[in-house]
């Protein structure tokens, strides 16, 4: 009997019998549905875990610092080690190390002015000092300008121009939501709903002003902003300032992964850092350099533990974001198997409904299955009859149940992102100014401040419409191999 012969067959027998054949592949969809959408709950946790992490900043970034005396147990003895530009080089040398930097902060209080008099200011500015040449490499961005390439030229983090408080009107600062939920929101009886202000333009743009640094050993702020703010603990003397101007070059990117200047503060040449420490403090210059933190970026995210082990090796102590995503991914990982597990005893219960459908047609259809051996069928054909009939009910259930489930999965992102988006960082007022095609298109394909709660990647769909069809495979076997068994004389004899 030729494949094709079989198929017609097949078509023909589940047609034959409508009702029951809907209502088994019915079970089948609710049984896909279940364990598709139960493990789309749990990537869309995974999703947001991700999201949340890299809010925190670049994972492969792993921070080095020292702990205690800084000596490491060797073979012979102990060894004394330091952060310093031997160790660096030393970095550098590991596999799967992409880029390695100094971070220097300034150790002395500093503060920022701009405009005509010093009109505006910014108090107790941190300054960090990071190897240029490695900037590219530790993954930091420019959001906007160019590189410093003279003498005087710094970077600003991204929100430093909002620290500026405007002296000649009582210290106001002006506005902008730096995406860490510092904000205040305002209630608004119209809408009933609790409103952030809108951004607001800085004082002026960093780029185009020359700022002036000030600062020194003893310095401990500017005099206005510490009468404002009732002298901060200070005595009010301070002698010997520096005071350096300043162009910015470039705004850096925040993150705070690479140092919170990054966000609001001055990144400099770690040499032009040296040189202001030496200018404020000479005789801090005179001893050797050493640094607080060292950071080492992996190449990727799966080199990062053995970059961390090799460093803890030598001696250093280490921090990352490591442990906390596997912490994430395990606990997301138990969430999938629990979810997953109860959607399968929903299509476990679809397939005891398939093998009850062919047993049920095995036992009507004994009287044809005798015939067709007397007629000289072979016995496999006849086993593969009704593998196929068992095969296409799990199958046509997995499909359909994968485009509900696409369907419903989608609804619950729409939903989602339209009432609840808001729980996870993401304001209302965003997603309803949206068009309904543009919101359709996030629910569906996601993205970086995008939040979904069901998401459903390309393979779950494969193994869904695979494992549904496997499932009536394995519950039809058992009937098929009864239906090839009987004899054939019996068979035809038989007159039900």
């Amino acid at each position: 009997m030729r494949f094709g012969d079989i198929l017609r067959l097949c078509r023909q027998n589940l047609w034959r019998r409508k009702s029951r054949t809907i209502l088994t592949v019915l079970g089948v969809i609710v049984g896909c549905c279940s364990i598709v959408l139960m493990v789309s709950l749990a990537q869309g946790i995974n999703e947001r875990n991700e999201q949340t992490l890299k809010q925190m900043g670049d994972l492969s970034i792993v921070t080095v610092y020292m702990n205690g005396g800084g000596t490491v147990n060797t073979g012979s003895g102990t060894e004394t080690i330091k952060l310093d530009d031997k160790a660096i080089e030393s970095f550098r040398q590991i596999e799967g190390v992409s880029g390695v930097t100094p971070m220097m902060n300034f150790p002395y209080n500093a503060t920022l002015k701009a405009g005509a008099g010093g009109r505006y200011v910014a108090d107790y500015v941190q300054i960090m000092g990071i190897d240029m040449d490695q900037f590219e490499r530790m993954g930091y961005k420019l959001k906007d300008g160019v590189m410093p390439a003279k003498d005087g030229q710094v970077l600003i983090g991204e929100w430093t121009a909002y620290d500026f408080m405007d002296m000649l009107k009582g210290g106001d600062m002006r506005y902008a939501n730096r995406g860490d939920g510092s904000y205040s929101c305002t209630y608004n009886e119209a809408t009933g709903e609790c409103e952030e202000p809108e951004d607001q333009e800085p004082f002026f743009d960093p780029m185009k002003t020359q700022i002036t640094l000030v600062t020194g050993a003893d310095y401990q702020g500017d005099p206005s902003t510490m009468q404002m703010y009732g002298n901060m603990g200070g005595t009010g003397t301070q002698s010997e300032t520096v005071s350096l101007d300043l162009n910015v070059s470039g705004v850096v990117k925040a993150d705070g992964n690479k140092g919170y200047a990054t966000s609001s503060g001055l990144v400099m040449s770690v040499d032009d850092l040296k040189a202001l420490i030496a200018k404020v403090n000479p005789s801090a210059a005179k001893q050797g350099t050493t640094y607080d933190q060292v950071l080492v970026k992996a190449a990727d995210l799966t080199s990062v533990p053995e970059v961390e082990s090799q460093l803890k090796s030598m001696g250093y102590e280490t921090y990352s974001y490591e442990d906390m995503r596997k912490s994430m991914e395990e606990q997301t990982r138990s969430i999938q198997i629990i979810l997953g597990g109860i959607g399968a005893v929903s299509l476990l219960v679809a397939a005891i409904g398939i093998a009850n459908t062919m047993v049920m047609s095995v036992t009507e259809r004994t009287r044809e299955i005798g015939i067709m051996k007397a007629l000289g069928c072979y016995v496999r054909d006849i086993r593969v009859m009704f593998l196929t009939e068992a095969g296409a009910i799990g199958f046509f259930g997995g499909l359909i149940g994968c485009v509900l489930s696409g369907l419903i999965s989608l609804g619950i992102n729409l939903i989602g992102m339209t009432y609840f988006a808001s729980m996870y960082g993401v304001s209302t007022n965003d997603t309803e100014s949206l068009s309904f095609g543009e919101r359709f298109w996030q629910a569906l394909t996601g993205g970086e401040d995008v939040t979904r709660f069901s998401v459903i990647p390309w393979w779950l769909f494969l193994f869904a419409i695979l494992f549904s069809t496997l499932i009536g495979l394995l519950f039809g076997f058992g009937p098929a191999n009864k239906a090839v068994k009987i004899p054939a004389l019996d068979a035809i004899k038989n007159s039900e």
